[in-house]
Protein backbone atom coordinates (compact mmCIF):
# COMPACT_ATOMS: atom_id res chain seq x y z
CA UNK A 1 0.00 0.00 0.00
CA UNK A 2 1.26 3.96 -0.87
CA UNK A 3 1.77 6.10 1.84
CA UNK A 4 0.42 9.65 1.46
CA UNK A 5 1.49 12.56 3.55
CA UNK A 6 -0.21 15.73 3.11
CA UNK A 7 1.39 19.51 4.16
CA UNK A 8 -0.86 22.70 4.92
CA UNK A 9 -3.83 20.92 5.45
CA UNK A 10 -5.50 23.93 7.36
CA UNK A 11 -6.95 23.73 10.52
CA UNK A 12 -10.77 23.36 10.50
CA UNK A 13 -10.67 20.90 7.80
CA UNK A 14 -8.46 18.51 10.27
CA UNK A 15 -10.82 19.70 13.25
CA UNK A 16 -13.26 18.50 10.91
CA UNK A 17 -11.85 15.46 10.35
CA UNK A 18 -11.46 14.66 14.10
CA UNK A 19 -14.96 15.19 14.40
CA UNK A 20 -16.15 12.64 11.92
CA UNK A 21 -13.81 10.54 12.94
CA UNK A 22 -14.95 10.91 16.50
CA UNK A 23 -18.35 10.27 14.99
CA UNK A 24 -17.73 7.30 13.24
CA UNK A 25 -15.80 5.19 15.96
CA UNK A 26 -12.41 5.62 14.00
CA UNK A 27 -9.45 6.68 14.20
CA UNK A 28 -8.18 10.05 11.77
CA UNK A 29 -6.36 8.12 9.91
CA UNK A 30 -9.29 5.84 8.94
CA UNK A 31 -11.40 8.47 8.68
CA UNK A 32 -9.07 10.00 6.10
CA UNK A 33 -8.86 6.25 4.24
CA UNK A 34 -12.73 6.40 4.23
CA UNK A 35 -12.91 9.66 2.66
CA UNK A 36 -10.24 9.07 -0.07
CA UNK A 37 -12.22 5.41 -0.44
CA UNK A 38 -15.67 6.81 -1.04
CA UNK A 39 -14.37 9.71 -3.03
CA UNK A 40 -12.65 7.53 -5.93
CA UNK A 41 -15.02 4.69 -5.76
CA UNK A 42 -17.58 7.60 -6.91
CA UNK A 43 -15.51 9.41 -9.38
CA UNK A 44 -14.34 5.98 -10.96
CA UNK A 45 -17.89 5.27 -11.67
CA UNK A 46 -18.54 8.95 -12.51
CA UNK A 47 -16.01 8.79 -15.46
CA UNK A 48 -17.63 4.95 -16.56
CA UNK A 49 -21.45 6.14 -16.90
CA UNK A 50 -20.19 9.80 -18.17
CA UNK A 51 -17.30 8.57 -20.49
CA UNK A 52 -18.65 5.10 -22.43
CA UNK A 53 -21.88 4.44 -23.79
CA UNK A 54 -23.91 2.77 -20.72
CA UNK A 55 -24.98 -0.01 -22.93
CA UNK A 56 -22.02 -0.40 -24.51
CA UNK A 57 -19.93 -0.61 -21.52
CA UNK A 58 -22.48 -3.16 -19.94
CA UNK A 59 -21.48 -5.77 -23.38
CA UNK A 60 -18.26 -5.16 -22.33
CA UNK A 61 -18.33 -5.86 -19.03
CA UNK A 62 -20.58 -8.89 -19.83
CA UNK A 63 -18.10 -10.53 -22.65
CA UNK A 64 -21.26 -10.87 -25.30
CA UNK A 65 -22.85 -12.68 -22.73
CA UNK A 66 -26.25 -11.01 -22.28
CA UNK A 67 -28.88 -9.91 -25.07
CA UNK A 68 -28.65 -11.01 -28.25
CA UNK A 69 -28.53 -9.19 -31.44
CA UNK A 70 -32.28 -9.76 -31.97
CA UNK A 71 -33.44 -9.03 -27.94
CA UNK A 72 -34.64 -5.82 -26.83
CA UNK A 73 -32.97 -4.50 -24.15
CA UNK A 74 -36.22 -3.06 -22.44
CA UNK A 75 -40.04 -3.97 -23.47
CA UNK A 76 -42.00 -1.57 -25.77
CA UNK A 77 -44.13 1.16 -23.34
CA UNK A 78 -47.72 1.61 -23.40
CA UNK A 79 -48.57 -1.66 -25.58
CA UNK A 80 -51.85 -1.24 -24.15
CA UNK A 81 -52.89 2.31 -25.33
CA UNK A 82 -55.47 3.40 -23.24
CA UNK A 83 -56.37 0.06 -21.33
CA UNK A 84 -54.80 -1.34 -18.13
CA UNK A 85 -52.20 -4.21 -19.19
CA UNK A 86 -53.80 -7.66 -18.23
CA UNK A 87 -52.86 -8.95 -14.74
CA UNK A 88 -53.44 -12.70 -13.76
CA UNK A 89 -54.13 -13.98 -10.41
CA UNK A 90 -53.61 -17.25 -10.39
CA UNK A 91 -56.61 -19.98 -10.17
CA UNK A 92 -59.88 -18.97 -8.73
CA UNK A 93 -60.34 -21.63 -6.78
CA UNK A 94 -57.70 -20.43 -4.50
CA UNK A 95 -60.19 -17.62 -3.58
CA UNK A 96 -62.96 -19.83 -2.39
Amino acid sequence: MATITLRKVPDDCVEILKKAAKNNNRSMEAEAKSVLEEFTSQYVAHKIVTNADLVQEMWRLLDGHGLGEDEELVPPRNTYDTEPRPVDFGDDDDCA
